[in-house]
């Protein structure tokens, strides 16, 4: 489950330099008289807790992390333009725009060098997770086909 379900329905809040935990009151995973208790009867944080913090740290440190990862696939010439238009078994056409994916022979033809600065900012093992990924869009479509079918 990506983390920015998972972290529902808490958010990261700010006291200065201090990041803090805020809870969506209004959100609908809360309701009155269940959930997880958030602190232990005697004090302390729970397990619970815990992984929410986690999560939300996960996601600060990747909100920090992607300005200079863009900026290296941007050096790198790395970025292309992004679009899959599928025909579903119902006959729908859909299609999926405005995204971007890595060049894959601009990846293949980087130098040594290049691929060093890349794997010690950090930057290859995602770089390399892209295109990778893209093979579970037949998946998601079948995922897709079976549902329409269900009637969902």
């Amino acid at each position: 489950m990506p983390l920015s379900i998972r972290r529902q329905p808490f958010l990261i809040g700010a006291s200065g330099e201090q990041r803090m935990i805020h809870v969506d009151l209004d959100h609908p995973r809360l309701h009155a008289g269940g959930g997880q208790a958030l602190f232990h009867d005697h004090g302390g944080a729970t397990d619970y807790l815990e992984e929410v913090r986690s999560v939300l740290l996960a996601l600060h440190d990747g909100v920090l992390a992607t300005p200079p990862f863009i900026d290296a696939l941007l050096r790198h010439g790395l970025l292309e333009s992004f679009v899959l238009d599928i025909q579903l078994d119902d006959g729908s056409h859909n299609r999926l725009a405005g995204f971007h994916t890595i060049d894959e022979a601009r990846l293949q033809a980087l130098d040594g060098e290049a691929l060093a600065g890349l794997a010690q900012a950090g930057h290859l093992l995602p770089i390399y997770m892209v295109p990778a990924s893209l093979s579970r869009f037949r998946d998601l479509i079948e995922r897709m086909n079976r549902r329409r079918a269900a009637g969902r």
